[in-house]
């Protein structure tokens, strides 16, 4: 039951823990699981790489379809735009569920996306900010943190997929039991983005700030 507490890892990366060595924990479907400890902090960040068959339009609509989360995001329970302020910047809500006795967990997001012109890479960074939504009873509000996605274009239709990932301090987790489950729910959710793209979810997508690769 406690594989549950590993949807916030899809949510929060401390700016710090780049400096730290990466352990492979699971290599499962072409999709590897990484997790590293950072000093001051007791619960290990998660870092998912994998290929995947697609073009980056698609994979950045999968990103900004704040509604589908539910649809590859592990246990999320509910999401909601709250603010386009442009076309590549957004301001979301998402509650994530968490078995009794942990209390839920939901978080105001700003996600923003932005290209290489060179590299034609893709960066996405996702941030905690206050307010937006007032805060409910029986759940707790995470309110710090941050996560990447870098997607880099690759010849033949595919593009490499580097996600990194730390869970914010909101509330208390146990570190132990989130350490010990934590190579699961980050690999059903990229088996899941992966599914959802090559069965040619958002094949049609095209954003101006997005250029593919040219073979």
């Amino acid at each position: 039951m406690f594989r549950f507490l590993l949807l916030l890892f899809f949510f929060f990366v401390p700016a710090s823990s780049f400096s730290q060595t990466w352990e492979l924990k699971n290599n499962e479907d072409g999709i590897k699981i990484f997790t590293r400890l950072v000093p001051g902090n007791d619960i290990e960040d998660v870092r998912c790489s994998f290929n995947i068959r697609t073009n980056l339009s698609s994979f950045v609509a999968l990103l900004k379809d704040i509604k589908g989360y539910p649809e590859w995001a592990f246990n999320c329970l509910e999401t909601k735009l709250l603010e386009a302020i442009n076309d590549s910047v957004l301001i979301y809500y998402q509650n994530t569920y968490l078995p009794w006795p942990v209390n839920d967990r939901d978080f105001v997001l700003r996600q923003s996306i932005k290209q290489d012109p060179i590299t034609q890479i893709v960066k996405t960074s996702v941030s905690c900010i206050p307010g937006y939504v007032k805060v409910k009873e029986d759940v707790v509000r995470l309110t710090s943190g941050n996560t990447s996605w870098n997607l880099t274009p690759k010849p033949g239709g595919f593009i490499s997929v580097d996600y990194i990932a730390s869970v914010g301090q909101g509330g208390s987790l146990p570190a132990w039991l989130v350490n010990s489950t934590i190579e699961y729910g980050p690999l059903q959710s990229m088996q899941k983005i992966r599914k959802l793209l090559e069965g040619g979810k958002y094949k049609n997508a095209q954003f101006w700030f997005i250029k593919e690769l040219l073979e």
